[in-house]
């Protein structure tokens, strides 16, 4: 089974979305990258009540479902 995608490099808007599809991977492993950072500060560190809302709150903007697809 395979998968194609095609870019028409010459055309503005099709270059823009072949760097985003470029982009995607290490997008990705940034996203998990922030949300073990901020689940390890919940866990282990010794944050505020404010700070341990406002890591839910960047752990809850992660589409955990998206960055699954790296596992």
């Amino acid at each position: 089974m395979q998968a194609i995608l095609k870019f028409n490099l010459s055309d503005p808007d099709d270059e823009r979305a072949h760097r985003y599809a470029l982009a995607g991977r290490d997008a990705l492993i940034a996203l998990e990258q922030i949300d073990e950072h901020c689940r390890g500060r919940i866990k282990h560190g010794q944050p505020t009540t404010d700070e341990v809302h406002a890591l839910e709150y960047v752990r809850a903007m992660i589409p955990h479902d998206i960055v699954n697809l790296l596992h």
